[in-house]
């Protein structure tokens, strides 16, 4: 269940009357890693699994799927409330320094909480190295999609929405979710466990962007980050070094381009 009824009043036109409304289902998720706890989320429910896969990528816990041996619901926790992770540690791109970290608590609108350490928040990255260009009417008709894919917004108007794209302007992944970084997870966690991080090319965010956010574009490995709201200095920044697009204020005919303007083409 993703949203439930609510009874309430509103107040409009100097009255109050009573009506019903949607909301978003908020419910906790524990993630556990080679059976000890290692992060706590509030998400909206569905998708677990992708937003599990996409949350050890971007954290750098695994570099690819086939550092995953096994990534499940524990069938004795009630409501889907907890995934377990267990990772091959004799794969040659394993990655261990999640064992020196102690669990934390996360937040849905915070990509960040949790973190004690600058070298916990900031994941040395080398720029994207490939190149591929789009045309602006190409990323209007993808914003186009991106909206039609939105189901639970409009219903709450409180989620976020992600969606991926490869270069030649197919959808390859979209989710919601009550946090930004969840919505954003969850679309590269699709990408990863079905083998294709290489053809991510474009995302689209309906949040604003922030550096974490560009940050987990570039672990990916993505040209373009668009969103519909506007980017911070830090993400401006960290996009420019990165070699990515950062495009804000995307809407049905209009958007800025923020960093490397190089691949969008007036046509």
């Amino acid at each position: 269940m993703q949203t439930l009824k609510h009874k309430t009043s509103r107040f409009k036109d100097n009255g109050i009357f009573a009506t019903e409304y949607n909301l978003a289902v908020e419910e906790l998720l524990e993630i556990y890693i080679d059976d000890s706890p290692y992060a706590v989320t509030m998400r909206l429910p569905g998708d677990d699994i992708n937003l599990v896969a996409g949350f050890c990528f971007t954290e750098g816990i695994i570099a690819s799927r086939d550092d995953l041996v096994s990534i499940k619901h524990c069938e004795a926790i009630a409501n889907k409330r907890r995934v377990l992770v267990q990772l091959n540690h004799n794969r040659p791109n394993s990655i261990n320094a999640y064992e020196e970290r102690a669990e934390y608590v996360s937040k849905s609108s915070c990509g960040v909480c949790g973190k004690s350490k600058a070298e916990e928040i900031f994941t040395e990255l080398q720029p994207v190295e490939t190149f591929h260009s789009i045309r602006l009417g190409g990323i209007l008709t993808l914003e186009e999609c991106f909206e039609a894919r939105q189901t639970i917004f409009p219903l709450t108007g409180s989620t976020h929405s992600a969606c991926i794209f490869d270069f030649r302007e197919n959808l390859l992944a979209s989710a919601e979710d009550i946090g930004r970084h969840n919505a954003f997870d969850k679309v590269i966690g699709a990408l990863i466990l079905e083998g294709r991080p290489q053809d991510a090319f474009l995302a689209i965010v309906s949040s604003r962007l922030s550096f974490e956010m560009v940050q987990k574009a570039g672990v990916l490995g993505i040209e373009v980050l668009s969103g519909l709201s506007a980017p911070t200095s830090m993400a401006v920044s960290m996009a420019d070094r990165l070699n990515i697009t950062l495009i804000g204020f995307l809407r049905a005919n209009s958007m800025s381009i923020y960093t490397h303007p190089e691949r969008i083409l007036n046509s």
